[in-house]
């Protein structure tokens, strides 16, 4: 699966390159071409040392196009001026317009830029290296770059090799060495000289191997890094055909391979929360309501205060609904003298970082204007039509969380949702009834408001599964904050049966603390979040896919938190188990999740 990160060992190149392979040439009228070019002579040679020569030409057996040569060259360590790329014929001329430093294994890594003229046939990762001292380094380093949040493979980013490093380096310095990973994430850092080095990961959004935009997503490592590497014998069994026999026979043999001593490096990519807190936008749809939505949630209380009219003594004028995430804060203003006002003026405070990434206090005057909206005729004597905004508050409205004739689902209470705040209600005009055929009974039921939104009520009673239900709302059974009552509404549902849902028997072994578990659906959009032992029970469960997420979350504040590079935090580690997990109707499925192996 996709988010299972990769553990095993990693080779992704010889550390000394093949350049050449055997080419199967198609005869006239034969299967079409589907051999990148090959190289016949390099000059100088590939792998030269004690280079000194400003020019490199790179002679294949065909024509040849380049595709995206400036994106998809890599020097490493990276030039200051980037080498002039030219075609002749069917050669490629490299003309270095930088100085070269002494004593460095230069790597001109084409990646994807070289295809032949007919058929586009790529030479893959074709890579070009010379030294200007008189070896060529031969240590690497290998490894994968996740997204720190979802764990999806992050590819096209730079991972950077850094000798000499204090905090600000990736701010002011290119790096000593550069790769760029792939679309598994993989990245493979190759004739790095002996020495230890920093590493860092950066999606570069101006090309200049610097961290220095804030949007600039980055991953790094406050360990050093001492790359060797050694020769290690592998034996192979293949089979052999005996001379003048039909008869094939096992042969070992003998080769040998470079392992490096480092093991698969991870990185995880993330973003600082860079962003400064600001107003998204400011409104007035109903007249007693003040609507204010942030960028992101808040972390301090709003200040509103009242600029052109006075507070009551009691201060009783507003009721405060603030959204689950706490970036929508609306004022629903109960004092009839404010909100017949057409314009309300309110200053408003909350807490901004500044360009160091310390809260200050940021104040800003608001207006709000509403106009009633009325019926006018139009020219041509059609019907009437609103032109700005019908009498408000208008009546109120009732709505529930599932449709008439619908299905309530076992784990879920039934819930009733309104347009305006509620200031009271009377439960002897609610009645719920159950449906037996066509007898209906009367049933008793709680009914109990949300704590965060004032326009929502849940109801629950001890319901049965599979069978029907009728809950009557007669009119006056709520009444808002304006005074305004309900029209009178009729919902018939039915409860699912138990048979219609699977089960997850969750077993978790060696998982971090504090940590909470996330069902998820396919899209990765939260079903549930779930605190969990290490023998959890999810029950309820719908035929589909699910996806199970587990968030670390070290600062106990019930969310994902990212990283901060000046502060060394790293973005808190996430977890998913490595297979989609399909849920059949009246099935249960064991689970064992070792969430650390």
């Amino acid at each position: 699966m996709k988010k299972q990160l990769k553990y095993s060992s990693l080779i992704l190149l010889l550390l000394v390159l093949i350049v050449s392979c055997a080419k199967v040439v198609a005869p006239t009228g034969g299967e079409k071409d589907t051999s990148p070019p090959e190289i016949v002579k390099s000059s100088p040679e590939n792998f030269s040392v004690n280079f000194t020569d400003k020019k490199i030409i790179i002679t294949f057996d065909e024509y040849i196009q380049l595709k995206n040569v400036n994106q998809e060259l890599l020097t490493s360590p990276p030039h200051n001026e980037k080498p002039e790329i030219k075609l002749r014929g069917k050669s490629l001329v490299i003309n270095i317009k930088d100085t070269l430093e002494q004593d460095v294994t230069y790597n001109l890594n084409f990646n994807n830029a070289i295809a032949d003229n007919n058929e586009s046939n790529i030479l893959k990762n074709y890579q070009y290296i010379f030294s200007t001292g008189n070896i060529i380094d031969t240590l690497f380093i290998v490894g994968h770059l996740y997204n720190a949040f979802n764990l999806d493979f992050e590819e096209e980013t730079f991972v950077m090799l850094y000798k000499n490093y204090n905090d600000s380096t990736p701010y002011k310095k290119i790096p000593d060495y550069v790769a760029k990973t792939d679309e598994e994430g993989a990245f493979f850092l190759n004739n790095l000289c002996s020495g230890s080095y920093r590493i860092f990961a950066l999606k570069d959004a101006n090309s200049n191997y610097l961290f220095d935009q804030p949007s600039e997503a980055i991953a790094f490592l406050d360990t050093l890094l001492v790359p060797k590497v050694e020769i290690i014998e592998v034996f192979d069994t293949v089979k052999v055909k005996v001379p003048e026999d039909t008869v094939f026979v096992d042969s070992v043999v003998k080769s040998e391979k470079l392992i490096s001593s480092l093991e698969d490096i991870h990185l995880f990519l993330f973003q600082e929360d860079y962003q400064k807190q600001y107003l998204v936008s400011s409104s007035r749809e109903k007249k007693g309501n003040c609507t204010f939505i942030f960028n992101k949630p808040l972390d301090k209380e709003l200040i509103v205060n009242p600029v052109n009219f006075t507070i009551p003594e009691s201060e009783e004028w507003k009721i405060i609904e603030k959204s689950i995430t706490n970036d929508t804060i609306n004022y629903w203003i109960t004092d009839s003298l404010i909100y017949k006002t057409d314009t309300l003026i309110f200053e408003i405070k909350y807490n901004k970082k500044d360009s160091i990434g310390n809260y200050i206090l940021t104040a800003d005057t608001i207006n709000l204007i509403f106009t009633e909206k009325e019926k006018i005729k139009s020219k041509k004597g059609k019907k009437d039509k609103e032109e700005k905004i019908t009498k408000v508050p208008s009546e109120l409205s009732l709505s529930f969380n599932i449709k008439n004739q619908g299905n309530l689902d076992l784990n879920k209470n039934l819930q009733l949702i309104f347009n305006y705040p509620i200031s009271d209600y009377d439960t002897s005009l609610i009645n719920l009834y159950f449906i037996e055929d066509t007898i209906e009974t009367l049933i008793k039921y709680d009914v109990f408001p949300d704590t965060v939104n004032f326009r929502k009520f849940s109801l629950s009673f001890p319901y049965e599964e599979a069978s029907r239900y009728k809950l009557i709302v007669d009119s006056n059974a709520f009444k808002d904050i304006y005074n305004n009552i309900n029209d009178s509404l009729a919902l018939i549902f039915t409860t699912r049966s138990i048979e219609d849902y699977g089960i997850i028997l969750l077993s978790i072994e060696n998982c971090p603390s504090p940590s909470y578990l996330l069902l998820l659906d396919e899209k990765e959009n939260i079903l549930r979040k779930i605190a969990f032992s290490n023998k959890t029970e999810i029950k309820y469960l719908l035929p589909k896919k699910y996806v199970l997420k587990i968030i670390h979350d070290k600062n106990n504040n019930d969310k994902w938190d990212t990283g901060n590079y000046l502060k060394n935090i790293q973005p808190e580690k996430v977890y998913y188990y490595e297979q989609e997990i399909i849920i059949k109707e009246n099935w249960d499925i064991e689970i064992i999740w070792d969430v650390e192996e």
